[in-house]
């Protein structure tokens, strides 16, 4: 006899510059190479979508 488990996603998120977050609806995103990613701040989205490859290589300083 097998047995589903539903699937759960994780409580934690993180985001594209390391934080973590619980509830997805409350931080700006985007999309990346297919993928949805998250940010902690409006100012992050900004400077993401400003050259988006350096910002996600970690060679653009978090802007708080």
């Amino acid at each position: 006899m097998t047995q589903t488990v539903p699937a759960t996603q994780p409580s934690e998120h993180k985001t594209a510059c390391g934080g973590k977050v619980e509830d997805l609806t409350n931080y700006p995103s985007a999309i990346y190479h297919g993928e949805r990613i998250y940010f902690c701040t409006q100012a992050c989205l900004d400077l993401f979508l400003l050259n988006p490859d350096p910002f996600m290589l970690g060679e653009v300083e978090h802007p708080i």
